[in-house]
């Protein structure tokens, strides 16, 4: 009798701390991590760790400040070699690529046959390996071909956002990336996107700049 009382005196003490737990507030930087799973890039908040989950796949967005007339897309094949030796280092699958002439989109899917603490860090240790690997092989370039390179070879920390499984979600980030590919092909003209994270930032640095100019 004593066990059961105490059973749900726990799931009582549970249940009162849950609710003391606060949802972060809609369209702030901790909702855009912790409710939509996005991390890095433009969004730039390192308070809470990169969302992860084993069962989801993940889109990735490497993107960098190139030279003049210095582009990704005159490299895919060793970039491709580069990915996929990464990958294998690290049990990743790349299920789908778009390499750009200044950014690279990769749709990732992490290991499940490792728990999940390990899973995580080998993605991590992807993404450092990877960035390093490109910010190495472009300081080459640009000492072979006598060009100055900028202090800093990536722009922002790789973009990550998790995506689900489901028929329509995959079908619309495929045609995400076969567009990306069409327009580094040239096959046809850049159309700026409209992603609701990008509105959010704009309406963000707008405010941030309104509040540092009152101070």
């Amino acid at each position: 009798m004593s066990s059961r009382l105490t059973q749900k005196q726990d799931l009582r003490s549970r249940k009162i701390q849950l609710s003391l737990i606060k949802e972060p507030r809609p369209d702030t930087k901790l909702w855009w991590v912790e409710k939509q799973h996005q991390y890095g890039g433009s969004l730039d908040y390192r308070k809470v760790k990169r969302p992860f989950d084993t069962s989801k796949l993940i889109h990735t967005v490497f993107k960098a400040r190139l030279g003049k007339n210095i582009w990704f897309t005159k490299s895919q094949i060793s970039i491709g070699k580069l990915l996929e030796s990464a990958a294998k280092r690290y049990k990743l699958k790349i299920r789908d690529k778009a390499i750009n002439k200044d950014h690279i989109h990769l749709l990732i899917e992490p290991s499940r046959s490792q728990p999940y603490n390990e899973a995580r860090r080998e993605f991590l240790r992807f993404l450092r390996f990877f960035a390093a690997q490109m910010a190495r092989k472009y300081d080459e370039i640009h000492k072979r071909l006598g060009l100055r390179k900028s202090k800093q070879f990536w722009i922002e920390r790789p973009f990550t956002r998790l995506v689900g499984w489901g028929r329509s979600t995959l079908t619309n980030i495929h045609n995400y990336f076969e567009k990306n590919r069409n327009e580094a092909a040239g096959f046809v003209s850049y159309t700026p996107r409209k992603h609701r994270l990008n509105a959010f930032l704009v309406k963000w640095q707008a405010q941030a700049q309104k509040l540092e100019n009152t101070c």
